[in-house]
């Protein structure tokens, strides 16, 4: 054989070993890519919708789960839509002052805090966990805002 056949037998085989190392690392990059995007979305609607309680108190509620309405779709991006929705739950808790107990009453809270929870479940392309790394399933943000008086 020639050395320059040998050489060639060479080159395939070190792309054939480096070729699975970077589509792992292109593959996890996407997966983190997937996630990213999501938790942006999630921190988004909850800023949205911290905003939109803050200016219209009440609409939302005081306490409690929030039900998805037509007026919510439209603040939340369709990204985090999976499901009809469902894969999305969204809080309100209305405090009155530096007080950490919630209140029901309309006029005595001055400030909304909305939690959103996305269950990512539908973003993860890769086995959990992939190689040890672990991606997480469930992605959460929380804004507070003043109401608007």
């Amino acid at each position: 054989m020639s050395r320059k056949s040998l050489q060639r037998g060479q080159a395939a085989v070190e792309f054939a070993l480096i070729s699975v190392v970077a589509l792992i690392v292109l593959l996890v990059g996407i997966q983190f890519a997937l996630l990213g995007q999501a938790a942006l979305a999630v921190s988004q609607a909850s800023n949205a919708l911290a905003r939109y309680a803050s200016v219209y108190a009440g609409q939302l509620g005081t306490n409690g789960t929030v039900t998805m309405s037509p007026t919510i779709q439209q603040l939340v991006s369709s990204s985090l839509m999976t499901n009809g929705g469902n894969d999305l739950t969204i809080t309100i808790a209305s405090y009155s002052g530096t007080s950490t107990s919630t209140t029901s009453s309309p006029q005595q809270y001055d400030r909304a805090v909305i939690q959103v929870t996305y269950n990512a479940s539908s973003k993860l392309v890769l086995p959990n966990p992939f190689l040890g790394i672990s991606f997480p399933s469930s992605l959460t943000a929380t804004e507070a805002a003043l109401y608007e008086q």
